[in-house]
């Protein structure tokens, strides 16, 4: 008949507890074989012992590593044993719990096949319920052991695996509460190269399958005293997980140089979250799961300076990826090629120290289905990277404050955002601020923000605050209340909306190859349009042209004219040519005259006021006095009447060829028909305007006998010279030569 077997206190030979577990397989109480306070002496043997009955170790002690390797039972508890030397049992079988609370673990033991000793073999090992390490203490420096000959290789490797777990496939669930590991072997791999050197692991799932899920967890009421605890690297590579993750109240501390968890290609059904105050000395590599979501409490730390904090390089999120207000990582966040399903979240987190040279985040290629939420968020050093990121909602760093000075602070090259981009209502960046070639569906937005470059550096030689070369924004570009100092490089930008105010742009700033459709303000203010341009880095035309353009597309043809003026005139200042050149003299004088081309009826106003000039002069007597008129007789006449013969013209004897007027002079200036009379205001037009011929200037001409004669020639003559080049100009100023001489 079955009966209970219990034994209490003293001291068992290892030999005759096999013994007796052996002959008494088939009368033990389905309950199962419990010791309490027993010292098991020797090495207890039981591989390949298959028992469905339980084995229970209370408060016991061994004197060497029990060996369990292929052995099957119902359940397994080493409880509460103040001396443990190891736990041997690969292949292991146990169809309920397997308990190791409370027991100290000390020892190192070469597993089959491999040259890494540790304290617990766990290889190949099946759990069907759950592992049970509650406040359990592993330490892997407590010598070889005596159970198995020493592996020759071992020696040569002075650090341990402390718990060894692959390939274990538990059906229910596994908690692990306060795991410490004793030494902390030297750095003995580069990080990142994959599954680490021996003697850096204090607890390995490598290739387990969890069919619950994964707890570290602290009692909350007992504090330091209560709190996990694990000294080395947490292994995890291949790790399956059909329910949760949790980390909550821990303390996990990696070996030097690298992460504290190790869980690369982790699958996991439920969520992964790090929550209860916990610090992680060392990082969390979760590169390439494939997870449902990832939640870090605000209460916890990330602390690895100078190497990675978090990684999700390659890995699907199938939901968020939520860091909690108050979190503080120092290290870097790599997240290179993720797909994120919902939204990254890091509002109100602080970032510091990343890897030298590395950014603070790094996100190359990242595909985000949700919203990038980085409000309130401080960084110290190093930069947010996004480059070549595809983000499908809202990138906001609303109030965020970046402090990079010389560097980058957000890197979006060559992103895509599907919908607006936020550096609004608080935000600062020291540093410079890259977004050259990303494309944003929505509004770039840096209404509120501060933004401020100390200097110019190897990636950003003209030390621009904003460098935003060649992006195109579909839902406009809003500058208002912005602070930038000292410039931004806003050249070849395509955007639908421009909405600022232009007095408070940089002192500098490129605008390139810009273009806009309409301003965001209702007010269409020219001059101060102007001043803005005039405050380019470099005189450029084509920001005037764009302007202009834009205004004569809203009705405002006057204004954009006056800018294209404005543009020629800035042009000409700009070549720097010697004013006394003769092509300076002639644009400006163009200019002046007809504003290049764009006002020709300056042209028509000139003219006429040269003809009044013109006409008015004529009226002066000394002026009159000065005009002949000649027949083709050889007769000359005044304006006045006066006619003087050939015969009459000297005081000498007439000459042989001269003949007697047969007619007495009379006082007709127009001698009874023999010239074109005179007539001051048809002279003056005759004069001014070349392409007008009334007889007048081809009659009378100003002699340079006359008192005034010099004079008077000189006025005539550079009045015809004028009309001409006025009325050249007035009509070249119809046609498009002229407005891009």
């Amino acid at each position: 008949m079955p009966r209970r077997a219990e034994l209490r206190g003293g001291i068992i030979d290892a030999a005759v507890l096999r013994d007796c577990c052996l002959d008494t397989a088939g009368t033990v109480d389905p309950r199962g074989l419990r010791l309490r306070g027993v010292h098991v002496r020797g090495r207890l043997d039981l591989a390949g012992f298959d028992a469905e009955f339980p084995i229970a170790f209370a408060d016991c002690s061994f004197d060497e590593a029990p060996d369990l390797t292929g052995a099957s039972v119902r359940g397994l508890a080493i409880v509460g044993s103040p001396r443990l030397p190891g736990l041997i049992a690969d292949g292991l079988r146990v169809r309920g719990d397997l308990d190791l609370s409370g027991s100290r673990i000390a020892g190192a033991h070469p597993g089959g096949g491999s040259r890494v000793p540790a304290a617990v073999w766990l290889r190949d090992a099946e759990v069907g319920r759950r592992l049970l390490c509650v406040a359990t203490t592993i330490d892997a420096g407590g010598g070889q052991g005596a159970g198995r000959r020493p592996d020759p290789r071992v020696g040569q490797r002075p650090a341990r695996r402390r718990v060894r777990r692959d390939r274990m496939r538990p059906a229910d669930g596994c908690r692990h509460r306060r795991l410490a590991g004793a030494d902390r072997g030297p750095h003995r791999r580069r990080a990142h190269d994959g599954p680490n050197d021996p003697g850096e692991v204090a607890l390995d799932l490598g290739e387990a399958s969890i069919g619950g899920s994964v707890l570290l967890t602290s009692y909350a009421d007992r504090g330091d005293a209560g709190r996990a605890r694990i000294d080395g690297q947490v292994a995890a590579a291949n790790l399956g997980v059909a329910g949760r993750v949790v980390i909550r109240g821990a303390v996990l501390r990696g070996p030097d140089g690298q992460a504290a968890v190790s869980a690369q290609r982790l699958a996991v059904s439920g969520a992964v979250s790090v929550e209860g105050g916990s610090r992680v000395h060392g990082g969390l590599d979760l590169s390439y799961g494939d997870l449902t979501t990832v939640t870090i409490g605000g209460d916890c730390a990330i602390d690895a300076p100078g190497r990675l904090a978090l990684g999700l390089l390659g890995a699907e999120v199938r939901s968020h990826v939520t860091l909690e207000p108050g979190l503080t990582v120092a290290g870097s966040m790599r997240l290179a090629g993720a797909r994120i399903h919902g939204n990254l979240v890091m509002s109100g987190v602080t970032l510091r120290s990343p890897v030298p040279e590395q950014g603070l985040v790094s996100a190359r290629a990242v595909a985000i289905e949700g919203e990038v939420q980085l409000r309130r968020l401080t960084t110290e050093g190093g930069y947010l990277s996004f480059r070549g990121a595809t983000i499908g909602g809202t990138l906001d760093a609303t109030g965020a404050t970046l402090h990079n000075p010389g560097e980058r602070t957000i890197n979006l090259q060559q992103a895509v955002v599907r919908n607006s981009v936020r550096l609004v209502d608080g935000f600062s960046s020291t540093g410079f601020i890259a977004l050259n070639r990303c494309v944003v569906e929505g509004r770039l937005n840096l209404r509120g923000g501060r933004f401020a470059c100390p200097g110019p550096s190897a990636e950003n030689p003209g030390g621009h605050a904003v460098q935003a070369v060649g992006v195109t924004v579909r839902g406009g570009l809003h500058l208002r209340g912005a602070r930038i100092e000292p410039s931004v490089d806003f050249r070849n930008v395509t955007v639908s909306v421009l909405d600022d105010e232009p007095d408070e742009w940089p002192e500098r700033f490129v605008v390139s190859g810009m273009t806009y459709e309409r301003f965001g303000d209702l007010r269409w203010d020219r001059a101060a349009r102007l001043r803005w341009l005039a405050r380019q880095a470099e005189y450029d035309a084509g920001p005037y042209e764009q302007l202009a353009r834009v205004f004569r597309q809203h009705g405002y043809t006057s204004d954009a004219e006056a800018i294209l003026i404005e543009r020629r005139h800035r042009e000409r200042r700009a070549a720097r040519r010697h004013p006394l050149r003769p092509r300076t003299a002639l644009d400006a004088l163009y200019g002046w005259a007809v504003g290049y081309g764009y006002r020709p009826g300056r042209t028509a106003w000139l003219l006429l006021a040269l003809l009044i000039a013109v006409s008015a002069s004529l009226y002066v007597p000394g002026v009159r006095d000065t005009l002949r008129a000649t027949d083709p007789r050889g007769n000359a006449y005044a304006v006045d009447g006066r006619v003087v013969t050939v015969d009459g013209a000297g005081a000498g004897p007439a000459g042989a060829d001269a003949a007697p007027s047969a007619q007495a002079p009379r006082a007709d200036a127009c001698g009874d028909g023999q010239v074109r009379c005179f007539n001051p205001v048809l002279y003056a037009v005759d004069t001014v305007v070349p392409l007008i011929s009334l007889g007048q200037r081809s009659t009378w001409y100003a002699s340079p006998h006359a008192p005034l004669g010099r004079l008077a020639e000189w006025w005539l003559n550079l009045a015809t010279l004028a009309g001409w080049v006025l009325s050249t100009m007035y009509v070249l100023s119809f046609t498009r030569f002229a407005r891009s001489v």
